[in-house]
């Protein structure tokens, strides 16, 4: 029997050779686990969506990701709570495993990839009773302890309005797990330790190339969202900025292009259309996905 250490702290001599992004999905308190397909190293054992970070992929951009490939479920990744990391230790490899919670009102529809065979929605007493990947009932148990003293917060997401000749810059998705094949700004998840205008400029650089300092940004509209959590989303507009538009991300991104405010495309992503409208009238502050 192979063993397995799983820590909450890093532990000393601790060596990752490879990151992991896990999504606990959950709905009506049951837990969407995968039956691993015949082939794998651990056939026949149950597990939940996860796998291994791409290079330089940030933990929440790789849940998503492995979420949507191995179960072809699209989630806005403002409703993926981070529930903290967990330092885990085989004898073969140390590895940072990256816990995230998605709770859902109704299950989605799931369709395997290659990988898995089967799926089930369980309890956690129903769990106990499968065959699991081995670490998966530690990881689990450790999930329950840090998911309950988490404070449930608000993302912050910032959104670039660029315009240039009266027409405003929109990018069409792809590969992300979320909204796949539909228009939106340029946008991103305002990270630990960074005001909103520093991570519109980070985005807006990593996304599309051009450096705006921050203080150039001007606050346009602010959006309360409510999704499986609630978001507080900033659109910016920016008057300048250095450097040639460029698409930096094309595995993420279809192309970028630039579009009259009065006749954008019908596939934009649908609060970018309520928050650009709210601008367009006047009005700072709007509220979505919230019952009247």
């Amino acid at each position: 029997m192979q063993t397995v250490e799983v820590y909450e702290t890093k532990p000393e001599m601790f060596n990752p050779q490879a990151e992991v992004a896990a999504c606990y999905l959950e709905c009506d308190g049951k837990l969407l686990l995968l039956l691993n397909a015949p082939g794998d190293s651990e056939a026949g054992s149950w597990g939940v969506p996860a796998g291994k970070l791409e290079s330089n992929e940030a933990p929440l951009n790789g849940a998503t990701r492995e979420l949507f490939e191995e179960t072809s479920i699209s989630i806005d990744p403002s409703q993926i709570q981070s529930i903290g990391s967990l330092y885990i230790r085989k004898p073969e490899v140390d590895y940072i495993y990256h816990l995230f919670r998605i709770k859902v009102a109704t299950r989605p529809e799931v369709r395997l990839s290659s990988e898995h065979q089967n799926y089930r929605w369980v309890s956690a007493e129903e769990m106990e009773m499968m065959p699991i990947m081995i670490g998966g009932k530690e990881a689990y148990a450790r999930y329950r302890a840090l998911a309950a003293k988490k404070r449930i917060g608000a993302s912050v997401n910032a959104y670039l309005i660029l315009k240039q000749e009266g027409k405003i810059l929109l990018h069409l998705r792809r590969n992300t797990g979320y909204c796949d094949g539909m228009w939106s700004l340029i946008a991103g998840h305002v990270e630990d330790g960074e005001s909103a205008t520093e991570g519109m400029s980070r985005e807006a650089y990593e996304e599309i190339e051009i450096q705006i300092e921050p203080l150039k940004l001007k606050a346009v509209h602010v959006m309360h969202r409510k999704t499986n959590r609630l978001n507080v989303d900033i659109f910016f507009e920016c008057a300048s900025w250095e450097g040639s538009i460029i698409n930096r991300e094309p595995d993420k991104c279809e192309r970028i292009a630039f579009f009259p405010l009065d006749a954008l495309p019908l596939n934009v992503v649908d609060y970018n259309v309520i928050a650009l409208k709210a601008i367009r009238e006047g009005n700072f502050y709007s509220e979505c996905g919230w019952m009247p």
